[in-house]
């Protein structure tokens, strides 16, 4: 594809991106039962990861959860469409940032700032942080390469949205670096729940499985002298986040680990699913489970056979 047939696309999805939310989520209400009910887009990956994060509650209840996340997931998807042409204002109306005294103290302190976040909600609206506070002037994100060149010229317009400046993984460290000689407080933002690759260091009880993670933000915060502060997320209505700095304070088990601040991490993310468990991306392979043990094929049998004969008259 050439460039001014992307650019054609892009201006295209701009049009379409400049029409009210309220119309644009009805592709969403359309969509839902399309990937939910026909395609089924990895829902036994999904009730598999709800089942095992989630024990205590019964099929009835996961199967509420697994639907409103399906529905959530499209909403995410139109929400990050309509960053192509959303208004200043209309993001100061659905994007609440509390506790913006937090990244100004820091920065006020000379600190760099690390933000450290979750897959919840739509992520892509969550670079709105950076026009709430005065200091630190300069932001960044982190990203991961792209191979689909249209897609990855789309993702960038959408992410360059907020003009903070796009990081691509393997320079993470390189441009830090460089940031910091430059002696300004900065603030980069850090997806911290993906599934780790090879080089995994460490290994936390998350959602009541054995969760293995690399300590990356970490590590590179102790490099650079950076402050790891958490992003809560919650979403107040639809189309509508609430999103508060805090503090990250590890508690008595987590000082004793190799890496207090990321166990710190894991369990203030845990605390975030559970209260909207349907914001968080289920779908991700997060444990690498592609089947279903036999230990869990039977009890969800005999769950559903269970609720077969209570509709039963």
């Amino acid at each position: 594809m050439n460039k001014n047939e992307t650019k054609k696309k892009h201006r295209l999805m701009r049009i379409l991106a400049g029409l009210p939310l309220s119309v644009l989520y009805l592709f969403s209400d359309i969509a839902f039962p399309v990937i939910y009910y026909l395609i089924r887009y990895r829902r036994r990956l999904v009730r598999e990861n709800l089942h095992s994060s989630f024990p205590e509650k019964d099929v009835k209840e996961i199967v509420r959860i697994e639907k409103k996340f399906y529905h959530n997931l499209c909403d995410v998807f139109i929400e990050a469409f309509k960053c192509l042409n959303i208004s200043d204002e209309e993001m100061l109306r659905r994007i609440e940032v509390r506790n913006c005294e937090l990244p100004e103290r820091l920065a006020s302190e000379g600190k760099n700032i690390f933000m450290l976040l979750g897959h919840l909600g739509c992520w892509e609206w969550y670079q709105e942080v950076s026009v709430r506070y005065k200091v630190p002037k300069k932001s960044g994100e982190i990203y991961k390469h792209i191979e689909n060149r249209y897609f990855a010229s789309l993702m960038y317009e959408i992410r360059c949205r907020w003009n903070t400046e796009q990081i691509e993984m393997t320079q993470t460290v390189r441009t830090l670096l460089k940031w910091k000689a430059e002696d300004e407080p900065f603030l980069c933002g850090f997806i911290q729940d993906q599934r780790p690759d090879t080089k995994v260091k460490d290994c936390v009880m998350f959602l009541n499985q054995q969760t293995w993670y690399a300590p990356g933000a970490e590590e590179i915060a102790h490099k650079i002298g950076a402050e790891p502060v958490y992003l809560d997320v919650e979403r107040t209505s639809r189309g509508h986040y609430r999103l508060t700095f805090l503090e990250m304070k590890p508690n008595e088990e987590e000082s004793l680990s190799a890496y207090p601040l990321s166990r710190t991490f894991w369990r203030l993310l845990e605390q975030t699913i559970r209260r909207q468990p349907e914001l968080w991306l289920w779908s991700h392979n997060r444990w690498q489970k592609w089947e279903l043990s036999r230990a869990l094929k039977d009890r969800l049998k005999d769950q559903f056979e269970g609720l077969k004969k209570a509709k039963t008259p």
